[in-house]
């Protein structure tokens, strides 16, 4: 099913979906940056890290058009351009986007959750709030592992190769199974997490006395919409890889 002799698609309800959704994404997180980039208000940490989730949003929405190109070029076809696909260049840049871009996803999602809970949970007391150089410091470590990530299957930890929508699910060799299987569990943790931090965030709230800003729990309820609604897309890849 990976593999299809005519077309990547398949449907022409997909094929039409695809093209769709990846335009929306590309644009939409474009303007996500344009507009916290280049806005005169002070840069804040949850702006900050909304930058990074718009940033690998808009990655994915460029491999979604890769995808899409390449099952328009070849529809019909792919079985006089599977091999050449493939095995080339643009399925693996296509392979290594789309995981560096759905793991600095996960990790900015956790990112943007515990920075919900630590300013609400700590609100009264100043010297424990996040500053700009420690999110600094958390996304540097967050884009180190998504590049790490999307490099395994590059030089040869699982490949990219296998599935003519470039995802790594060769799980031949141990080392292939330990990746694949890392990253499953890596997701399912940051999930476990989210939904951990959003409880208690819940829980905080319920009593306005102890939360003094207000706002904050506002944009805690505005992320948790967010939060979720990303993890429900990738929540089907999970459970079926």
């Amino acid at each position: 099913a990976f593999n299809p002799c005519e077309d990547i698609m398949g449907f022409t309800f997909l094929r039409v979906l695809i093209w769709f959704i990846s335009v929306l994404a590309v644009l939409g997180n474009f303007t996500v940056l344009l507009v916290l980039l280049s806005s005169r208000t002070k840069l804040t940490v949850p702006r900050f890290l909304m930058c990074h989730l718009a940033f690998a949003d808009f990655c994915m929405g460029l491999y979604l058009l890769i995808i899409a190109s390449v099952d328009v070029q070849t529809r019909s076809h792919y079985y006089n351009y599977g091999i050449e696909w493939q095995t080339g260049a643009g399925c693996s840049s296509a392979g290594f986007l789309t995981v560096f871009a759905s793991e600095l996803s996960v990790y900015t999602l956790t990112a943007i959750t515990l920075e919900r809970w630590h300013t609400i949970t700590y609100a009264m007391r100043l010297e424990r709030q996040l500053r700009l150089h420690h999110a600094c410091g958390v996304m540097a470590l967050g884009w180190l592992f998504s590049v790490l990530a999307a490099l395994m299957p590059v030089i040869g930890v699982s490949s990219y190769m296998k599935t003519s929508i470039c995802l790594p699910m060769d799980v031949e060799t141990v080392s292939s199974q330990v990746y694949v299987m890392l990253l499953l569990i890596l997701n399912v943790l940051a999930f476990m997490a989210v939904c951990t931090c959003y409880v208690r965030i819940y829980l905080t709230v319920r009593h306005p006395a102890s939360v003094p800003d207000s706002a904050d729990a506002r944009v805690a309820k505005r992320m948790a919409v967010l939060v979720f609604t990303d993890f429900l897309c990738m929540a089907p890849i999970s459970f079926f890889a």
